[in-house]
């Protein structure tokens, strides 16, 4: 029963940090453009508001991290199902809220918190698909064909 439970886990171990990876990124891009737009002030589509917002090195870094949700998204897909891994996204709410609380001090009251706990409860209802998850299809290259 302890090796079926070791190999189990390090089976999971990389899609456990996929998730770790895509909580922090996520979580980091949002901090960095809320960041940028403090630093920016209000924006208009103009060409001095356009620099000052590729001016300042939150936006970079805010899409940065996208182009991070991008690639580690797309490995949780690959080892994952759609319905299991979206509804699974949804932790990224708390955390945004528990950053915005630590770094920007936004109230943090009981509502908030128990909206957390009711995130939290439906994301452990659903559960996740790592004992069914459904066969990767094969990749295939520009042309649509697989290589």
């Amino acid at each position: 029963m302890r090796v079926h439970t070791s190999l189990r886990w390090r089976q999971l171990m990389p899609l456990v940090i996929a998730w770790a990876l895509l909580l922090v990124i996520e979580t980091l891009g949002q901090v960095a453009m809320k960041m940028a737009g403090a630093k920016v002030g209000a924006f208009e589509l103009n060409a001095q508001s356009v620099h000052a917002a590729l001016s300042t090195p939150w936006l970079w870094l805010a899409l940065v991290c996208y182009l991070g949700q991008f690639a580690v998204w797309m490995n949780i897909l690959e080892k994952s199902t759609l319905s299991a891994a979206f509804p699974t996204s949804a932790i990224v709410f708390v955390a945004i809220m528990v950053a915005s609380w630590a770094v920007f001090d936004d109230p943090m009251g009981w509502e908030k918190i128990i909206g957390s706990a009711i995130i939290v409860a439906g994301i452990l209802l659903l559960g996740g698909d790592a004992d069914h998850a459904a066969p990767v299809p094969p990749r295939n290259n520009a042309e649509g064909t697989p290589p």
